[in-house]
């Protein structure tokens, strides 16, 4: 460890801790505020709005807590102005509705015209829309709530804040100065419309001129809308602008120019460190598309559930499925649907001990004489039961054994969010609640009773994502080899679909150029680096190239159409150069699910099948992941030198890996993930990574390099026209 970073990481949190200390134990008065409604001052802040949702109370206390340190000039406290407003829940929207005062959809232009931007790709769709996530609308409104608030009010100026900041610890000498100084300014009206306390500046900095010694006047440039004090007229002039349309704090950015909108030289108003955001912004994939993000960092789920295990049983199947679902977006590790468990998990089930591979077991027919035991192995545990179907008895005796750690759903009810997180205290994900095709109880398939003809090959597990949908890799567990029966979902148009290319990959009806990037590849995509080659093959050129946002250029194809299971081939001769990496797969985002083949430029004697899986439904904003459950497979040979043929087989139990139609790897459902169950686009393309932990240095002197194409077939069980 560097010395000199050791002593400044020890001043600095001696630093925060006397800065604690000093906001903590002394109060200090601020001429700002006015409590007293005896002692009316014209030029005060005599409300504070505090936006907050009512199943997070602890964070309107430690607002309170904040401002408890506060005081005007007469020694009040500014708790006794403090006004919580309810805030509107992303979990209460209904997906696609109209909302009065919203206009969901915005523009590319509009983002870019608060954030400019250093680099930015040549040809670039400024008319790109984009639609707000349910968070942005719901604090929208949760704003405009306050704004008419503040407008119909008869308080001058009032302070709106949300629920996740805190104060500087010189909050009140700063506060006071700028305010002073805005005084002294003063002609007719308002001081102003707008005065931001807690922002960011965007990379390049905002656009604005200073006002007096300790603010600026603002014209475009700023995010956030965590702390502002807003005028009466002010409030006034934001409800004559509605419909707002785009996230509050960047329509806000447009309408600087119709207002007097001020911000202090520093946000004294901070965000906290120790919360995490639970909003959602619906620009950042569309930025990381264009290449102006490029951060891979991984994307974790964190939310582990603490009631474990969980039971749940009944008669019908596609509530089941659909709960079975629901539980892994809880962050269970979800075993459902069978009549019988492996013998080693019905045995570590039955007799607790650590070696479980899951901590949810739904529909499962080989348990359900043995809840009565269960409920006394794991005290923790909870049962959910849908009573349809099912005796009296057997309901009365199983309530009385269960106590409260059971939930009884009729079958006049539809199984939501509420009822389920409400039994475990915690709070809904704001994606949909899955409803599937149920499952029944599907017969397992164990190791004694299967034989494979897959060839011998050396293989080694690489690192992968830790999550709860990731069963880690031992010698003693497969995965669940279940017999095939119905589909979990189902696409809205399904056909049969063969595709034998012979590379008219100019079909634009079938087959799209990609012209954009994602986070961890060095190079934006460009239809001009592919073209065709004298033996009728297609070539993908990677090369450096100033593309603005990224120093190369490469090529990409994609399907235009979505496929659910099926068998997606490519005859191709990879690139033998290091830093590089060519990828035949299938993809999807929301949630993001992918079953991949990859070649690494410096080692092409090797291929990396991989899986990434997140549950949910159509919608459900569950992309995380950056490593996947990466397998490494020797060859035999080296894929630079000649063509080959590579194959996925998809179904809804297994996924089969081939080359040169030889099998060389099976997974099987939980093996280690589940199987991806949604529709997905297949892509191939070549492309340089930021990882040199995955395919090496990118080695310049080898450019420029092509991956020849032959042929692509595909056989898709359906499609999604």
């Amino acid at each position: 460890m560097n010395k000199n970073k050791k002593s400044r990481s020890f001043v600095n949190k001696g630093k925060k801790i006397f800065q604690n200390f000093r906001r903590i134990f002394t109060k200090k008065k601020c001429s700002a505020f006015n409590v007293s409604t005896n002692n009316k001052k014209i030029e005060c802040i005599e409300k504070i709005y505090v936006i907050n949702l009512d199943r997070q109370p602890n964070r309107y206390d430690r607002v309170q807590s904040e401002f408890s340190k506060v005081m005007d000039t007469s020694r009040n406290s500014l708790t006794k102005i403090l006004e919580r407003v309810k805030a509107v829940d992303a979990i209460n929207l209904e997906q696609n509705t109209l909302i009065d005062n919203i206009n969901s959809k915005y523009t590319l232009g509009e983002q870019l015209f608060v954030d400019p931007c250093q680099a930015l790709p040549k040809d670039l769709n400024l008319d790109m829309n984009i639609n707000m996530s349910k968070q942005e609308i719901a604090v929208a409104l949760s704003h405009i709530k306050v704004w008419k608030k503040v407008a119909s009010g008869t308080e001058p100026y009032a302070l709106i804040i949300e629920d996740d900041i805190c104060l500087d610890p010189n909050f009140s000498s700063l506060m006071e100065k700028s305010w002073n100084e805005i005084i002294k300014k003063k002609n007719k009206g308002s001081l102003f419309d707008i005065l931001f306390l807690s922002f960011k500046e965007v990379d390049l900095g905002a656009e604005k001129t200073a006002f007096t010694d300790s603010t600026f006047k603002l014209f475009r440039g700023i995010w956030y809308m965590s702390g502002y004090v807003l005028s009466k007229e002010g409030a006034s002039k934001l409800i004559e602008m509605l419909p707002l349309h785009g996230p509050v704090d960047m329509w806000i950015n447009h309408k600087f120019d119709q207002l007097t909108a001020l911000m202090t030289k520093q946000s004294i108003i901070p965000q906290r460190s120790d919360e995490a955001s639970v909003n959602f912004y619906s620009v950042l994939p569309i930025l990381s598309k264009i290449g102006v993000l490029n951060d891979s960092s991984p994307s974790v789920f964190k939310n582990i559930p603490t009631t474990l295990p969980v039971f749940a049983i009944g008669k019908e199947s596609d509530k089941l499925t659909s709960l079975s679902m629901a539980l892994s977006m809880l962050g269970f590790k979800c075993c459902s649907d069978l009549s019988e468990l492996p013998k080693e998990e019905k045995n570590s089930l039955i007799k607790n001990l650590s070696n479980r591979k899951f901590n949810a077991y739904v529909n499962i027919k080989c348990i359900e004489d043995h809840l009565v035991d269960l409920c006394k192995i794991y005290p923790k545990s909870y049962l959910i039961i849908f009573s349809k179907g099912l005796s009296k008895d057997k309901l009365e005796s199983l309530r009385k054994d269960w106590s409260k750690r059971v939930l009884v759903l009729n079958e006049q009810e539809s199984v939501t969010w509420k009822p389920i997180c409400e039994f475990f205290g915690i709070v809904p994900p704001v994606s949909p609640f899955p409803k599937l095709l149920g499952l029944g109880q599907r017969k397992y398939i164990s190791k004694e009773n299967k034989s494979t003809n897959i060839i011998n090959r050396s293989s080694k597990w690489l690192k992968a994502d830790e999550s709860p949908w990731i069963i880690p890799q031992s010698n003693d567990w497969k995965g669940l080899d279940i017999e095939s029966g119905s589909l979990i979902s189902q696409p809205n148009n399904e056909i049969m679909y063969e595709l034998k290319d012979n590379l008219q990959l100019n079909n634009t009806e079938f087959w799209s150029m990609r012209e954009d990037t994602f986070p961890g590849n060095e190079c934006m995509f460009s239809p001009s680096n592919f073209s065709l080659n004298k033996d009728n093959s297609y070539i993908l050129t990677a090369k450096k190239q100033n593309m603005e946002v990224r120093k190369y250029s490469s090529a990409a194809i994609t399907s235009n159409k979505s496929f659910l299971y099926g068998r997606f081939e490519a005859e191709l001769k990879p690139p033998k150069v290091s830093g590089f990496v060519t990828g035949i797969f299938l993809h999807r985002d929301s949630p993001r699910q992918e079953i991949d083949i990859e070649f690494t430029g410096n080692n092409p004697t090797k291929i990396l099948t991989n899986v990434y899986y997140n549950p949910g439904v159509e919608g459900a904003r569950f992309d995380y992941g950056y490593r996947g459950t990466p397998l490494e497979i020797e060859l035999g040979f080296d894929a630079s030198e000649d063509y080959h043929l590579y194959a996925i087989e998809w179904e809804p139990n297994q996924i089969r890996w081939y080359v040169d139609d030889i099998l060389v790897h099976t997974r099987n459902n939980w093996g280690p993930t589940p199987i991806p169950h949604l529709p997905m686009k297949f892509h191939i393309n070549l492309w340089p990574t930021k990882s040199r932990e995955l395919a090496g240095n990118i080695d310049d002197s080898k450019l420029p390099i092509n991956l020849y194409l032959k042929s692509v077939q595909i056989q898709a069980t359906s499609s999604i026209i």
